[in-house]
Order: structure tokens, then C-alpha cells, then sequence
């Protein structure tokens, strides 16, 4: 492992946890035989510190950022806002930009837990989400994504066989998360999300997938070499179950 690795797995790190992980075992032993990594590390702590302390007091509002960063690369029929609806997008987005500018580097490269993931996913899809690419050829939706750089490596064969509808580009915690929509049912959709697993070290390749419900929606999520794959459905856990790997 060079530096710059180290770097960007002790970014994600946090005092007292994850030890555990072999790639962040591996990265804090090289803190002891590089001198300037450790200088660097024990800043990034210091700093992480500090700011911890500061959020504390911080409490915006649940998938505010995921909605809005969404909703300001969406097509171009925002145009047709109404001036009261574009007044409160402003406002909203200068909220979240005030607390992005000074809360970023604590928040970006946090290891997010998966229920906080899945929360924030759900609460971007429980209205119709806008999508940035609609299609219903899904070698052209991985296509797009493939641009974007953040490809789905594999879609559950199940999935796969539902008719998809479009995709579109997410961010949580400063990472892109790539989302594809199905047509489930008639009135129902079921939703695919990929994220790098740097976001969540601590779901391994080959572990049973973490349920987690959400409301009226459930989610399931594992880990497949370098990505985080959570699938969304509104139901129980048996209706998010029969789309998985092996289902």
C-alpha cells in the first residue's frame, strides 16, 4: 500500500473504530513507517475532532442534501417552476450550501452506516424521482453510467429482467452513488443503487445482505468486490428478497 492510498482509507477513518479491517490495519501500520503520513494523520484527527464538535449542534433536515443536489442537475423542466417554488429551491440550496462549505471535509469522507444510507436513499424515491437518462435498453443505462464513471459492475438477474426505465446520478457523502429504476408493477417501481464501498468498509464481499426498513419501504444491501449494491422496493422484506443475487 503507498501514501496515497493510506490516505484515502484514513480519511474514512475514525478514532476507536474499524481496526478491524485489514485494509485499515494496513493503513494505520503505514502511518508508522511514514513519517509524513503520520504528521498528516494526526492533523486529519485533530481536525476531525474539532469539528465533531461542531455538528453536535447541527441538525438539518433528514435527505435535504441527496434531494437537492439532485434536484439542481435535474432536465431542464425546472424552468417551469413557479417563482415562489424557485424562491424556496434558493433558500433551501443556500441552507445546504452554507453547511456544505463548512462541514464538507468532516462529511465526505465519513463511513456512513448502512441505515443512514438507506433512509437517505429512500427519502429521494419515495416521490418519482427524476431521472437524468431514460431508457428502457439497459446496456444503454450502463452505458451512460459508464461515462459518468460509476457502472453497476453486474444487475441481479431478477432485476435485470424487470423493464427498466432510466437512471441517474446521486451523492452521498461526497461519493456518487449511480441509481437505476424498474417498473416492478403497474403503479410500483423497484430501485438499484451502487456506491463505492470505500463509503462503507465495513460491508464485506460475500456477507448476507443487511435489511433494513424504511417506512413503508424496505432495502436491501451487500457488498461484490469494490461496490455497495442496495436494491429499494416499497413493501415487506419478501418483495425486496426475490430481486436479490441467487433469489
Amino acid at each position: 500500500m503507498d501514501e496515497q492510498e493510506a490516505r484515502l482509507i484514513l480519511q474514512a477513518y475514525r478514532s476507536g473504530s474499524e481496526r478491524d479491517d485489514s485494509q485499515v490495519a494496513e493503513a494505520l501500520e503505514e502511518t508508522a513507517r511514514n513519517p509524513k503520513l503520520a504528521q498528516w494523520f494526526e492533523e486529519e484527527q485533530a481536525f476531525d475532532r474539532a469539528i465533531a464538535v461542531h455538528l453536535e449542534a447541527v441538525s438539518p433536515p433528514f435527505g435535504l442534501k441527496t434531494r437537492i443536489l439532485a434536484n439542481a442537475a435535474s432536465p431542464a423542466e425546472s424552468r417551469q417552476w413557479s417563482l415562489a417554488t424557485k424562491l424556496a429551491a434558493v433558500a433551501a440550496l443556500l441552507f445546504l450550501l452554507a453547511q456544505i462549505v463548512s462541514l464538507y471535509r468532516a462529511t465526505a469522507p465519513a463511513s456512513a452506516a448502512i441505515s443512514d444510507y438507506a433512509r437517505e436513499m429512500v427519502s429521494f424515491i419515495q416521490l418519482t424521482p427524476p431521472l437524468e437518462m431514460k431508457s428502457d435498453d439497459l446496456g444503454a443505462i450502463k452505458g451512460w453510467l459508464a461515462k459518468k464513471e460509476a457502472a453497476p459492475k453486474d444487475v441481479p438477474p431478477r432485476l435485470a429482467a424487470l423493464e427498466p426505465l432510466g437512471c441517474r446520478i446521486l451523492s452521498f457523502r461526497g461519493r456518487k452513488v449511480a441509481l437505476i429504476c424498474f417498473q416492478r408493477e403497474k403503479d410500483r417501481l423497484a430501485h438499484l443503487f451502487v456506491v463505492d464501498r470505500a463509503a462503507m468498509p465495513k460491508l464485506r464481499p460475500g456477507g448476507k445482505p443487511v435489511f433494513v426498513d424504511a417506512g413503508e419501504w424496505t432495502t436491501a444491501s451487500w457488498a461484490e468486490n469494490d461496490r455497495v449494491y442496495m436494491i429499494a422496493v416499497q413493501g415487506d422484506r419478501a418483495a425486496v428478497q426475490r430481486y436479490l443475487p441467487g433469489a
